[in-house]
């Protein structure tokens, strides 16, 4: 079965997370876990998740976290989907407001729960035209690309093979791939494509860092995030 992608679960009710992180994990999830406003925000700069399922409550710090995934430019886009205990209108309307993607009861179905993930998942698929990695955004289709707030300034050869990159994401991007760039009307010779690797490489460190691209002997290069410590999900 494929992966339907990953999922960051906040919850601060230690066993109803461990409900929500079964079922989503059944589901085909690669589930991550935050308990908090700063551990949420965090998880979302660091792994860049493909949906958010928030459940806490909106009077007591969910709308903080909301607020302040929103505003970041790995986390602008991300699907969102909050669960609250309260079913009033104005605390619907408040967490939209907030940018939820959906709203549902923390008591709801387990199948129905599932559903809405899967729906906004559906909704938000034009957005993977804009390709997260870490704290790094990369416009498919244009090869603009964004490190945190900071755009960088590249050159035509530098966004194609940024792209490349972004599209293989985390798998491998072969050297042939790259010395057959779409912006080169004949193939180039792998010392061009090392000087535009080695000179993304500094843009990006340049920038503020946070992702790297790596080079795999005699086949090609790994874009991935950098982080200070594994990833082991829940």
């Amino acid at each position: 079965m494929e992966t339907p992608g990953t999922a960051l679960l906040v919850e601060d009710d230690p066993e109803v997370a461990a409900t929500l992180r079964r079922h989503l994990t059944r589901a085909g999830f690669v589930v991550y876990d935050a308990g908090d406003e700063r551990a949420a925000v965090h998880r979302v700069e660091e792994i860049a998740p493909d949906v958010v399922v928030l459940d806490i409550a909106l009077e007591s710090g969910g709308a903080n976290t909301c607020r302040r995934i929103r505003e970041l430019a790995s986390g602008g886009d991300v699907p969102l989907l909050v669960l609250s205990a309260a079913q009033d209108v104005t605390t619907k309307l408040a967490a939209f407001e907030l940018g939820a993607d959906d709203f549902v009861l923390n008591t709801c179905d387990p199948s129905e729960l599932l559903a809405r993930v899967r729906a906004i998942l559906r909704r938000g698929s034009d957005r993977r035209t804009v390709r997260r990695i870490g704290p790094l955004r990369i416009a498919l289709a244009t090869g603009d690309a964004w490190l945190a707030e900071h755009q960088l300034e590249l050159t035509n050869g530098e966004r194609a093979v940024l792209v490349e990159l972004a599209r293989a994401y985390p798998g491998l991007t072969t050297r042939t791939a790259l010395d057959r760039r779409p912006d080169s009307e004949h193939e180039v010779s792998s010392n061009v494509t090392e000087v535009l690797v080695a000179r993304l490489r500094r843009k990006i460190a340049a920038a503020g860092g946070g992702v790297e691209i790596n080079a795999v002997r005699r086949s090609g290069y790994v874009l991935r995030p950098m982080t200070t410590t594994a990833d082991v999900p829940a």
